[in-house]
């Protein structure tokens, strides 16, 4: 733990004070004071600045000026002579950082949205425990303002009206942040100037100290090796005192920062309307994707939301399953949050998928009908427009095997990536049975490459047996062709389809029933069309499928893999198409 409550600011624009801020010292015995004695005590005080409190290990107060006092009278300003001891307890390890910079408690937990997610984008640890601060207080100034007086400096206002600007959701929370870092997340309303000695240990380490402690004494309390202790005075030995009194003669301009009693948002100091444009913004910061019905459940169900950890970074995804998904598991970068879907964890293995600095999951393929049977992850590629997993809202429902997954929903945040490979892709509607034969992704040979199909190969007969795709890639050095695997059997009859250069797949048609893919044919972009493939037999009903997307400029665009299920036949299929 650090003693955070200091002036650090790397970009540092400080705004000199307007005249009629110096009157608020016009009724204490500090108004004599020369012009630049004023404007270095309010410095001290930290008046009008702002304050990023992002990092756990305490507060940060810049030198810049972010708000501009508009009141019809001065602040309230009292000179102080007052020896003041309290002990503080708090429960979280940032709660104790900040207690011992000198913050309430109000102060500590006054975050709005927009820092909540600077706080937890660092992915700090705030371990829980039982922690005491005492502080012992030598009062000599208090300075309160009321929000209702405060107004935004222009360009603070105007770098927030330019982060609303940007062309994407992200860049626009992007900005938004960058604003905060660069002016603060809050600003002081109510603060109080002297000196302090401030002791923070364990509570239980606290309770076996000697009842005739020296609680004044500095030298004393710094022997005790497990606590902290932060003496603020004054910064040179000629006012240096080893125990702290109220007696002691220190001059203004020496006087610390050794309460901040309130605080508010650096956002609330904006015009209504700009606030108004911020909480629209915020709302497109989570989107739940596929939009499934989660709830009500029946007793036999039991659902989970991980929207709280929503602000959190994975780290890694621990799942538990068989024929089915049964367990999943978040844990978070923080190393101290982790979230866990629990179903039945029986007749079946673990898979762990563990993430890398600065990666992420933006991509979940959810296999599944009643029950959910698969799952399947990609990183940093993208099929939620930018979207990065945080967690899930799942369904869980008792089967004849145990517990499972009957649905499950992804939380995505759009303020971390702008834009990713593959996000403009498309994918048509999923064709076929939901319940036969096993999961397949082409995803994993095409990866995030501009690959193209050179060949399709069909297993056909009554129905389609099989399908498999060769790609070219010319931008590969070495090997520049590239298989996927057999989806399906090897009955029917052996055909293909062989694409000349500049060549691609525009347009796929066919027939499917609830077991099968019966029938599939493909036209190029050249207008040249494939022979059908399958006779399509079915058993039952039978319907027909049409892909043939287009891009955002009404443009075809090009067949680049496929997803689906296949057993000896193949049994569904998506067509997932990428630009021309």
């Amino acid at each position: 733990m650090a003693d955070g409550n200091n002036n650090n600011n790397y970009d540092t624009h400080p705004n000199l004070p307007e005249l009629n801020d110096y009157n608020i010292l016009a009724s204490t015995s500090l108004k004599d004071l020369s012009f630049e004695d004023k404007d270095t005590l309010l410095q001290n005080i930290g008046y009008l600045r702002g304050i990023r409190v992002d990092d756990n290990d305490g507060p940060r107060t810049l030198t810049r000026q972010v708000a501009t006092f508009l009141g019809p009278e001065p602040p309230f300003v009292q000179e102080i002579n007052s020896l003041l001891t309290e002990i503080i307890t708090t429960k979280t390890e940032r709660e104790t950082n900040y207690s011992h910079c000198g913050w309430s408690s109000g102060a500590t937990s006054t975050i709005s949205p927009w820092s909540s997610c600077r706080i937890a984008s660092n992915n700090q640890p705030n371990t829980e425990g039982a922690w005491l601060t005492r502080r012992t207080l030598i009062q000599r100034l208090g300075v309160r303002m009321s929000p209702e007086d405060l107004a935004p400096v222009p360009e603070f206002e105007a770098e927030i009206g330019a982060a609303l600007e940007k062309p994407s959701v992200c860049q626009q929370f992007e900005a938004v942040y960058r604003t905060l870092h660069n002016w603060g997340d809050v600003v002081p309303l109510e603060v109080e100037m002297g000196d302090s000695l401030t002791f923070t240990d364990l509570e239980t380490n606290m309770s076996q100290l000697p009842a005739t402690a020296k609680w004044m004494d500095t030298y004393y309390l710094t022997t005790i090796r497990t606590a902290r202790t932060t003496r603020k005075d004054a910064p040179n030995n000629h006012y240096w005192q080893n125990d702290i009194w109220p007696t002691s003669t220190i001059p203004p301009l020496h006087w610390r920062q050794i309460r901040v009693i309130k605080v508010m948002a650096t956002t609330r100091l904006l015009p209504v309307e700009l606030q108004n444009q911020l909480s629209q913004l915020y709302v497109k910061r989570l989107s739940y994707i596929p939009a499934v019905t989660i709830g009500p459940a029946d007793s036999p169900c039991r659902t989970q939301d991980d929207t709280s950890y929503a602000s959190s970074q994975v780290s890694s995804v621990v799942i538990y399953s068989s024929d089915f998904i049964r367990t999943m598991k978040f844990t978070y970068a923080d190393k101290s949050s982790s979230t866990k879907h629990e179903g039945t964890e029986k007749d079946g293995s673990e898979h762990k998928f563990v993430l890398t600095n600065a990666e992420y999951i933006t991509e979940m393929l959810i296999w599944g009908g009643d029950w959910v049977c698969g799952l399947q992850f990609v990183t940093n590629l993208g099929r939620s427009k930018g979207g990065v997993l945080v967690g899930v809202i799942s369904l869980i429902k008792q089967h004849e095997y145990g517990r499972l997954f009957h649905k499950i929903q992804g939380i995505w945040r759009h303020d971390v990536v702008n834009k990713v490979p593959k996000e403009d892709d498309v994918f048509s509607d999923y064709v076929g049975s939901k319940t036969h034969g096993r999961s397949f992704n082409d995803r994993i040979v095409v990866r995030n490459s501009g690959m193209a199909i050179s060949k399709i190969e069909m297993q056909c007969g009554t129905v389609i047996d099989s399908i498999q795709f060769t790609y070219t890639d010319k931008t590969s050095q070495g090997q520049n062709e590239f298989q996927t695997e057999r989806h399906g059997g090897l009955g029917g009859h052996s055909k293909d389809f062989v694409l000349k250069p500049g060549e691609h797949i525009v347009s796929v048609s066919g027939k499917y029933d609830n077991e099968h893919i019966t029938q599939m044919s493909f036209v190029t972009n050249k207008g040249r069309p494939s022979e059908v493939f399958g006779q399509g037999n079915s058993n039952g009903s039978s319907r027909t499928f049409l892909s043939s997307p287009e891009d955002k400029e009404g443009n075809p665009m090009r067949l680049q893999y496929i997803c689906g299920k296949s057993s000896a036949y193949l049994n569904g299929i998506m067509f997932i198409w990428t630009p021309l």
